[in-house]
């Protein structure tokens, strides 16, 4: 496979993934009742709205395998600027993202079985009081949500460094990620045009990718690493 060809496979998973990511959030906003609920309000919201539910999880599993791949695709080559900043980004985005697909079956499967099977509030309570103990659930947590949080804006501060991406694009990932973390609808669909604005600049840079590294800066000068 040519490294053209690895380039444009590379741009479009990660806009996909990204959008992807974004949309299966938006989802299960649509379908979790507002507030904090608990895990028998989430069941009931969750039998009410499965087909909504299970393509939200569906989505997020999807958008963890394509932004896991994509991300590793903007290492560049070493010694141009930015160059450490970029790839802890990248990798930290990258382990983040697989650490996802792990947190979507936990989350998303659950409810689902828990809906079909009619599970009792007790019985819902007792699993729910146990989930908080689990360490692989844990370390699936704590590793998605650092790498989806953290490594994005380092990965495009890097990006930027390089003179690869505008600054406004470094903005909306930031908006991105802070949507990502806020309640609510509307954040949730300002998160979607935000992962747009954000990584279709960066999958540009796939798309002039040269033989030899997967994703150079755009820049012809030689520059220092960061």
């Amino acid at each position: 496979m040519k490294t053209t060809t690895r380039s444009r496979i590379c741009a479009f998973l990660l806009v996909f993934g990204a959008v992807a990511f974004a949309a299966a959030d938006l989802l299960r906003r649509l379908v979790e009742p507002g507030g904090n609920p608990d895990a028998q309000a989430l069941t009931q919201a969750v039998a009410q709205h499965p087909a909504s539910w299970e393509t939200a999880g569906l989505l997020s599993i999807v958008a963890g395998m394509c932004l896991a791949v994509s991300a590793l695709a903007l290492v560049p080559q070493h010694g141009v600027r930015g160059s450490r900043i970029t790839v802890s980004g990248a990798v930290m985005m990258s382990l983040g993202a697989m650490a996802s697909i792990g947190h979507a079956v936990a989350f998303y499967s659950p409810y689902s079985l828990f809906a079909a099977a009619h599970t009792s509030a007790s019985q819902l309570a007792a699993i729910d009081a146990a989930s908080e103990s689990s360490l692989q659930l844990l370390v699936l947590i704590y590793t998605f949500m650092a790498g989806m949080t953290i490594g994005p804006i380092v990965l495009f501060i890097g990006l930027h460094r390089a003179h690869r991406i505008p600054v406004w694009s470094v903005a909306a990932v930031i908006v991105f990620v802070v949507c990502g973390s806020t309640g609510g609808n509307l954040p949730g669909a300002i998160g979607a045009a935000a992962a747009l604005a954000a990584f279709v600049p960066v999958a540009g840079t796939l798309l002039h990718a040269m033989p030899g590294h997967a994703s150079p800066p755009l820049g012809s000068s030689p520059l220092k690493a960061a």
